[in-house]
């Protein structure tokens, strides 16, 4: 049996000399088709733009039935159609891969939704704000997405026998925002030991928007968990699991006669499929893709259909038997449902920066930060994403927001580790205070009381104000002193921090509203 770094140089060797042939796109290396069927002889796949009678062919025209002993395959070539529309219908919390996500942009075709493949970390930055999702590129930037843009987890509602984005401001579900457009096109990669080569890579990643509070052992923002929604491979040991566990490098050796290479993936529109992958090296139809993995479907999907992936499945992971990402699956062939194809891996990360959690790579906010029983109230509809959305969309909540973001590591830390800030804190019911607040951002019908067991709200700030000011960074008593005084009077005032935000974007079309009022002079001295 020939290595790894055999095949791959005769699949080299086998490329270079059948694209001389007319009509010749490129060449995969996988199992022979006959009469439509796969069958387990491996074979260099000769992709061409049509297949012709040999009759039709002259004699230099015709592919051998061989190169170097390796049989081949003539194929024609398709036209892989990304997949952009989704019917998953729920929201899932915590994050999990195989849900659908959107930017909610509105193109000619409606909005566009995929499906989240899997979570990461941004490599050179430190956590735990440094998860990313990772999908395809297609699915982010659809409709003029950019850099930036919110990205959702829609719900969908079925209105007579047509499926609609739910609009209603409740069931929108921010998650986080478009970090790296990453890439739409052939990415040049190279792997240990091989010549570098174009990858086919339709990728990016959107910033989760997870806060995680060591006070109250919760994260405030967006849970999520290494899981794919479903997965479910069943181990040797008769365990199913549902977690990523590791990255592989799909190989041609891994090819084997007799033994398929079994794939898993679990998307937006067909949940989840099972197939084996045909050839690895596949081009399309107009050669613009290279370096693909191809995927036959071997059972129905959950509507009774054989095939591996659909519209709405884009961007979902591609699992193997032993619960390894090889690949991100991006579309299908426009001839054959039952066929699909996805980008290697190794590309995708290189090419994003990015390296995937699982269980191999953990990550301390992953399936970690849970509610702890007590003020906490559990289920229910989430609305912080949504009150954060709203709070970021004002000037001064923005600010606000940046000073505490800077200082929050230092004042868990002081209130964790420096007891006479932790004395403080607790003789005061701060944590109790704590979970009002973090409930009322949940539910905006649960009010944050103004008294706590005979401590009041202005007490508990005032007494914290003072001892972080006595233990803390020159920084931090800086902006206790800039941003103390508007803190006390506006939490006063309001027992409901989605009033205090709604007071944000009064402020600012108050502000809005002098600015266009004011003349504005030019320097000729004329008023405008």
């Amino acid at each position: 049996m020939m290595t790894q770094e055999e095949i791959e140089r005769l699949h080299r060797e086998a490329e270079a000399e059948f694209k001389k042939y007319p009509g010749v796109i490129g060449v995969g290396y996988g199992f022979k088709r006959v009469a439509g069927q796969t069958t387990e002889v491996l074979s260099f796949r000769v992709y061409v733009a049509e297949k012709k009678e040999k009759a039709k062919l002259k004699p230099e025209e015709i592919i051998p039935t061989d190169f170097k002993g390796v049989a081949t395959d003539v194929v024609k070539a398709s036209d892989f159609v990304d997949f952009v529309d989704c019917r998953d219908k729920d929201y899932h919390s915590p994050l999990v891969g195989g849900i659908n996500i959107s930017n909610q942009k509105t193109g000619s075709d409606g909005v566009g939704i995929g499906t989240l493949g899997f979570f990461g970390t941004i490599n050179g930055q430190s956590g735990p704000e440094n998860v990313v999702l990772v999908t395809n590129h297609h699915v982010l930037m659809a409709n003029g997405g950019v850099v930036g843009d919110t990205v959702y987890q829609p719900e969908l509602v079925m209105n007579g026998n047509v499926l609609t984005l739910d609009t209603r401001p409740e069931h929108q579900h921010p998650i986080g925002k478009i970090d790296n457009a990453g890439l739409r096109g052939n990415h040049n990669f190279q792997y240990t030991g091989e010549l570098a080569a174009q990858y086919w890579v339709d990728a990016a990643t959107a910033k989760i928007d997870i806060s995680i509070s060591s006070w109250c052992n919760t994260n405030c923002g967006v849970h999520f968990k290494n899981n794919i929604l479903g997965l479910n491979i069943t181990r040797n040991n008769g365990t199913s699991n549902s977690a990523i566990d590791n990255v592989a490098r799909l190989k041609h050796s891994d090819l084997q006669s007799g033994s398929p290479y079994v794939v898993y993936k679990v998307g937006g529109r067909t949940g989840r499929t099972v197939g084996k992958v045909t050839d690895v090296g596949v081009p399309s139809l107009d050669g613009t893709k290279q370096g693909l993995i191809g995927i036959e479907a071997t059972e129905n999907d959950c509507e009774g259909i054989l095939r591996f992936a659909d519209e709405g499945d884009s961007g979902a992971a591609l699992i193997n038997a032993k619960n390894e990402i090889i690949g991100l699956v991006f579309g299908g062939s426009s001839d054959d449902p039952k066929i699909a194809g996805a980008c290697l891996i190794h590309p995708v990360l290189d090419k994003l920066g990015v390296t995937p959690i699982t269980t191999a790579n953990p990550h301390t906010a992953a399936d970690t930060f849970f509610d702890v029983p007590g003020v906490i109230t559990e289920g229910g509809f989430n609305h912080t994403p949504l009150l954060r959305e709203k709070f970021l969309r004002t000037e001064r909540g923005r600010e606000i927001f940046g000073v505490i973001k800077t200082h929050r590591m230092e004042v868990v830390e002081l209130v964790n580790r420096r007891r006479p800030v932790t004395v403080v804190w607790h003789r005061n019911n701060g944590p109790a205070f704590l979970g009002h607040l973090i409930n009322n951002a949940r539910d905006p019908e649960h009010i944050v009381p103004r008294e706590v067991e005979g401590v009041d709200r202005e007490t508990l700030l005032r007494n914290m104000a003072n001892i972080l000011s006595k233990h803390g960074s020159a920084e931090l008593r800086n902006a206790l002193d800039q941003y103390g005084q508007e803190i006390f009077s506006r939490t006063g005032q309001l027992d409901n921090l989605h009033e205090l935000v709604k007071q944000f974007d009064v402020d600012q079309s108050d502000v809005q509203r002098d600015v266009k009022k004011e003349p504005s002079t030019l320097d000729s001295g004329e008023t405008v």
